[in-house]
């Protein structure tokens, strides 16, 4: 990667670049901001129309803690993750981070593959004292993600969440302390599956 995209933050794992959102992205963008099965278990709401997906696009282009995963193969975004406040923790240096990935890249290993390269990047250029994340209790497959890039499990919070549709949910809450990082970083960085798997899981 070059020397002026490590200067903004920007990321690259095996099969990713994690770069700021561009305008001529918000097609990509639009292929999961509307999608329900996306969007609903990150607790955020999908774009229902033009004017509300432009609303959230433009929200991405402005947050410099929020990312485009574009897929090496292609140049096009096929998810987002990002920095955001920890809103667990007070008066600590601390952010949580948030993520969704289009449907069509499900099952292949990519999503852990982002969120191993945001647990170096806040550790080691950002400098936080803690990592957090969290994910709804009925999403086992956040839940797996989360476990393999090595976040521990801190407990869950009793309706912890009070979603856009006013359902609400038990929120489960893992951290990676900076201690606990750079005592053994290599148990944050994820094993990137070989080609022929990644291909079988679809």
């Amino acid at each position: 990667m070059k020397i002026l995209h490590r200067l903004r933050g920007e990321m690259e794992t095996p099969r990713l670049f994690l770069r700021r959102w561009k305008p001529l992205d918000f097609q990509a963008f639009l292929r999961f901001a509307g999608d329900p099965e996306v969007m609903l278990p990150a607790g955020s709401k999908p774009a229902q129309g033009l004017q509300e997906a432009e609303t959230q696009f433009h929200r991405a282009l402005r947050d410099e803690g929020c990312y485009a995963m574009v897929l090496k193969g292609t140049g096009e975004p096929i998810g987002k993750i990002k920095f955001q406040e920890d809103l667990r923790r007070f008066r600590v240096n601390s952010l949580s981070i948030g993520y969704e990935l289009a449907r069509g890249y499900w099952g292949r290993g990519l999503m852990a593959e982002a969120l191993s390269a945001m647990v170096g990047e806040a550790f080691r250029r950002r400098g936080v004292e803690v990592l957090a994340i969290s994910h709804f209790a009925q999403n086992q497959r956040s839940r797996r993600v989360i476990e393999k890039c090595g976040f521990r499990y801190e407990g869950t919070i009793l309706r912890g969440f009070h979603r856009f549709d006013g359902q609400v949910f038990d929120d489960v809450c893992y951290s990676i302390t900076r201690e606990e990082y750079f005592a053994h970083p290599e148990r944050y960085e994820v094993p990137v599956r070989n080609r022929k798997e990644t291909d079988s899981n679809g």
